[in-house]
């Protein structure tokens, strides 16, 4: 097995045709992707584009045929990302086989195929076994196991490295005691930690107790974090759980409304000609200009209050303001009403490489 994996050194000389990254920890890969994304962006500052699928709606006919359209050579670059989780979807048919060896054959330019196989992948399964067999100058592959205590330990420095701060020892342990070793929520709460921090350098057990008690008042967080990624699978995940905790429609509204306004301030500031920075600071002003995802935040917020024609955010507004009302009159089912509006916002809004999927 290969054991390079994702690491420095991202951009367009570096980039892979293929890429197969399986195990129980996947979060590590779904960084690599975000960074791979943003290391390919056009002089304009566009990321690449990123079109999602998965194997249980979508073969891998379908999948190639769609990763050989070639782009215009002033294009973006665009990654076919190919979610999979199920036994059966590590096995391929002759066709299926014939199909993807064709495309690594010949990869289409400027275009990356990465698999996401949650949990482990034998080593004798036709998927490890094709991707494994290519080149390692044309594919890579790379398991990704939980972390242990002492790795968790070591993620949670370097990531608070990467926020421009420090964690002391038995913030980390009661942290961990909180939340579990799940990197995504981790990555989350350390986030949300250095936000809740402001100008201190160091996170101690103390914020940690503050930060649970006013997260309380923070439950929107990463509601407009996904939001602003335009990430609706993970909006109506999010969505799923607040509902299930007891989040009335009311609670919900604010949150809507409340990113809808900061949209709207932002359209307002741009069309003033303000400075971009002075804007986010007023619309965002928990989140520091040094944090370390201060950039991705930055660009996310702005991709978004830009991301659509003045009709279809009025439309968009509107159609707020008639849930609103409808909560407010009858007993329509709320969480089918945002989740219907979720789709429709992640239908309408026009961020490369997004792509909305309903469920089931």
């Amino acid at each position: 097995m290969r054991a390079a994996g994702p690491g420095p050194g991202l951009g367009e000389k570096n980039v892979k045709a293929g890429y197969l990254f399986h195990g129980e920890e996947l979060f590590p890969a779904r960084q690599f992707i975000d960074q791979l994304k943003a290391s390919l962006a056009t002089a304009e500052g566009e990321p690449a584009s990123e079109d999602r699928y998965d194997l249980e709606e979508t073969g891998w006919r379908d999948i190639v045929d769609s990763a050989r359209n070639v782009p215009f050579f002033f294009s973006p670059w665009r990654l076919i990302v190919v979610e999979a989780s199920k036994a059966g979807q590590a096995e391929l048919e002759k066709d299926e086989e014939s199909i993807l060896r064709g495309f690594f054959a010949d990869p289409t330019p400027k275009t990356a195929l990465l698999v996401l196989y949650s949990g482990k992948l034998g080593r004798t399964k036709p998927l490890y076994k094709l991707f494994d067999g290519l080149p390692e100058s044309l594919v890579q592959v790379r398991e990704f196991k939980p972390l242990k205590e002492a790795g968790l330990v070591e993620w949670a420095d370097r990531k608070a490295a990467s926020l421009g701060k420090r964690i002391s020892s038995d913030a980390v342990d009661r942290l961990m005691e909180i939340v579990g070793g799940d990197l995504r929520v981790l990555d989350s709460e350390m986030e949300k930690l250095a936000t809740y921090i402001g100008d201190k350098k160091l996170i101690e057990l103390a914020d940690v107790h503050a930060a649970s008690d006013w997260a309380k008042d923070f439950e929107g967080y990463e509601l407009t974090d996904a939001l602003e990624k335009g990430d609706i699978p993970r909006a109506l995940l999010i969505l799923d759980r607040l509902m299930a905790d007891g989040a009335r429609g009311e609670l919900m509204m604010g949150y809507l409304a409340g990113f809808f306004r900061d949209l709207l301030l932002g359209r307002i500031g741009l069309r003033q000609g303000r400075d971009k920075r002075e804007i986010f600071r007023e619309v965002r002003p928990s989140i520091k200009e040094y944090f370390g995802f201060y950039p991705e935040k930055f660009r996310n917020f702005f991709a978004v209050a830009e991301g659509f024609p003045d009709a279809e955010f009025v439309r968009l507004a509107t159609d707020l303001e008639r849930l609103d009302m409808k909560l407010k009159t009858t007993d329509s089912d709320a969480q089918a009403l945002f989740e219907a509006f979720f789709y429709d916002f992640g239908r309408t809004i026009r961020r490369p490489g997004v792509t909305s999927k309903r469920r089931g």
